[in-house]
Parts: C-alpha cells; structure tokens; sequence
C-alpha cells in the first residue's frame, strides 16, 4: 500500500511538473513571438518612412544665394554668390561665382554648376552634391600686373536648412582645381549662404 501511494503521488508530481514546464515554454514562446512581431512592424515602420520631396512642398524656383567663409590654399577669407535655376526633378544649374582672397594671392572662379539634391526625410534639412566647369582668374602677387586665367574644375557638396518657404541656410565645401598649359592651381573653400527663393 506504501508502494501505491508511493508511485500516484510520482506520477502526480511528475504530471504537475510536466504541465508548468509546458505552460512556462508556451508563454516565453509567445512573448518571443510578440517581441519579434513588434520589432518588425517598428523596422517595417522605419522602412515606410516616407522621403520628403523638396520641389513637391516648396515648388521649383530660381535661388539666390550670398554668403562667406573661408579657403584653403591660399589660406585666406572667401566670398561666393550664385543663381541655382530649377532643371528637372531635383536638377538645378546656375553661375557660381567664387573670390578668394589670400595674403600674396587673390582667386576669382567663375563656374557653370549642376547640383543635386539627395533625398531627405527631414522637411527642414537638404543635403547636395554639385560639379561644375569654368574659368579661374589668378592674380599671384595682388598687384593685377600678372594675372593668369585657367580652366578650372569643382566638385562640393553640403547641407540647406530650411527656415521659411522663402529662405535657407546652407553650408557648403567645393574643391576646385584648375589648369592649363603652363599654370595650375588647387585649393578648398567653406562657405555659408543665405539662399533666398526669387518667386
């Protein structure tokens, strides 16, 4: 009789444990499942993020931009201006005109730029790529007795900030190399503009 009680309450207990390991492994099974069902509707979520179009919230216009900074070789202080007229899509082309002052040194390039702008998700920041081909004038002594012009080269990129629908703030760093026979010159600019849309 000892034996029979013995073996029920094994089996009893073996039953109860049986049943709580299974309970614990259905519930940790479906929380696992849940979280992974979170984790893919949020990266789903990400993923649908939709990218934010300039030209479809602002409209295409001309931009004009005025603005400052500073250059590298020669290392100096540097002015630029610009007019970006709208293409197609993102495209825009325009002037760009650069001055570069350095101490034994002075710059003026004169360029035919296509920009690009990249795609955003943000309404208020606008990053771009640019290249472009002109001319540069270089006066080496500052004295304009021994000026030389040259073909020069730009590749740049940066970032517009938004501050209404009319106006931005843009921050941007050009690499422009020119040459020619007898003559070359490379040097960097940083500059920051105000960019005001003209309509």
């Amino acid at each position: 009789m000892n034996i029979f009680k013995t073996i029920s309450i094994f089996i009893v207990v073996f039953f109860l444990t049986f049943s709580i390991v299974s309970t614990a492994k259905e519930t940790e099974e479906t929380d696992y499942s849940s979280e992974n069902e979170i984790s893919k509707q949020s990266e789903s979520a990400s993923e649908d993020k939709p990218k934010f179009e300039y030209n479809k919230t602002y409209g295409p216009s001309p931009i004009f931009t005025i603005g400052g900074g500073f250059s590298g070789s020669p290392g100096g202080w540097a002015l630029t201006t610009r007019i970006d007229m709208p293409y197609k899509d993102d495209l825009y082309i325009g002037p760009v005109g650069q001055f570069v002052k350095g101490n034994n040194q002075t710059l003026v390039g004169i360029t035919g730029n296509i920009k690009k702008l990249l795609p955003s998700t943000d309404p208020k920041l606008f990053p771009s790529v640019e290249g472009g081909l002109g001319v540069l004038i270089d006066d080496r002594k500052n004295d304009n007795d021994d000026n030389s012009s040259s073909f020069l080269t730009v590749v740049g990129g940066g970032v517009d900030y938004v501050i209404s629908e009319n106006v931005s703030l843009g921050a941007h760093t050009y690499i422009n190399n020119s040459f020619d026979m007898d003559h070359k010159e490379f040097f960097f600019t940083a500059l920051v503009g105000l960019n005001i849309r003209l309509y």
